[in-house]
């Protein structure tokens, strides 16, 4: 065959590779820099009490640091935790209305209580438009980026919550000191 035949179909043999492998989720939500030296991937789950009490401290952390540190969160509901899919999804909303932090750590204080109407209050508490809230949350697009996230985390391994892959290393620390510690000897 002819070169010239080739080329056409590489290309549109790499265009149908892109539309499978990009996200179609759209990008996750992120704090801090992009040419940060450590990229913290995070997995988690909204009703875990661990990462109830970690995520906070990690983003903080993140947030106090953005030029050492991006971090990136990824949903990670467990099954046994029955409201965890259902406020990851909410917290999807809120991304939609640029409150996705804010929601997570409004969700993360109200853990014992992750119903839809207590999604609707922080989505007021929030100042969120409450009709597309809602409206998002009664669409199955919302569940789209939680299950991408939960295929990736299955993909790298990750088994539990939370998980952090700090430059692509699963580590594990026993509290916010060792982890703030960790990150003092990467700069």
């Amino acid at each position: 065959m002819k070169p010239s035949f080739y080329i056409p179909s590489l290309i549109l043999a790499l265009i149908g590779l892109s539309a499978c492998t990009s996200a179609s989720t759209g990008p996750r939500p992120t704090i801090g820099s992009d040419n940060a030296p450590v990229v913290i991937e995070e997995y988690s789950d909204l009703q875990c009490p661990a990462c109830g009490v970690v995520s906070p401290e990690v983003e903080r952390i993140a947030r106090d640091n953005p030029e050492l540190v991006k971090l990136t969160f990824h949903h990670f509901p467990l099954t046994m935790h029955k409201d965890a899919f259902r406020a990851a999804q909410a917290s999807e909303c809120a991304y939609a209305q640029d409150k996705f932090w804010e929601f997570v750590d409004l969700a993360y204080q109200n853990q014992s209580n992750l119903t839809d109407a207590k999604f609707l209050e922080l989505a007021e508490t929030l100042a969120l438009d409450k009709t597309v809230f809602q409206a998002c949350l009664d669409s199955s697009d919302s569940q789209e980026p939680i299950r991408a996230d939960l295929a990736l985390g299955r993909s790298v391994g990750v088994s539990y919550t939370p998980s952090f892959y700090v430059n692509g290393k699963l580590i594990q620390y026993s509290g916010r000191e060792s982890f703030e510690g960790y990150l003092k000897t990467l700069k």
